[in-house]
């Protein structure tokens, strides 16, 4: 059963002048909550075989400390997810093919909307009020497909959980 774990990227630091958006790093309370997030989708029993990730600096530190918990995970730097929307990840996932269990490594708001539209019937009713409040840092959303990926469509998966990293201390 395809499954996919839309994650959005920890904390990082504020925008600041002269400072790009997509160089922006994590802060420390960031980097432990990436940690921690890898270890939440290992323990919720979640494997994933690839990793697509924006080329953000943010994204790419959240990921690259996720993966501690994630063993034997492909990664794939996706230039697409930086500044995607609903339909560009759409497209990422009718590409995949045979892979079963797939991390996606993004941004707010494209993340939860993600989520809303692919989320239909039989999905938790708690995890899609979360959702539709938006992902905070360093929170993941589940989706599960009966489907293959090139036929994933508009609410046709079920939002089964969301899960956070975020029970970190500063």
């Amino acid at each position: 059963m395809p499954t996919l774990i839309l994650a959005r990227h920890a904390k990082a630091e504020a925008p600041a002048a002269g400072l790009d958006d997509s160089a922006r790093a994590l802060e420390l309370i960031g980097r432990k909550a990436s940690t921690r997030l890898g270890q939440v989708i290992a323990e919720a029993g979640y494997t994933p075989t690839l990793a697509l990730v924006s080329p953000s600096v943010r994204t790419q530190q959240t990921w690259k400390l996720m993966a501690a918990g994630l063993p034997a995970c492909e990664t794939v730097t996706e230039d697409e997810l930086y500044e995607t929307h609903v339909g560009g990840i759409l497209e990422v996932l009718h590409g995949l093919g045979d892979t079963d269990t797939v991390v996606i490594v993004g941004h707010e708001p494209t993340s939860s909307a993600a989520a809303a539209h692919l989320a239909g019937p039989g999905s938790d009713k708690t995890a899609l009020q979360r959702v539709a409040h938006g992902l905070p840092t360093a929170t993941a959303a589940v989706l599960e497909f009966d489907c293959p990926w090139s036929e994933v469509t508009s609410r046709c998966g079920r939002l089964v959980a969301v899960l956070s990293g975020r029970d970190v201390e500063e």
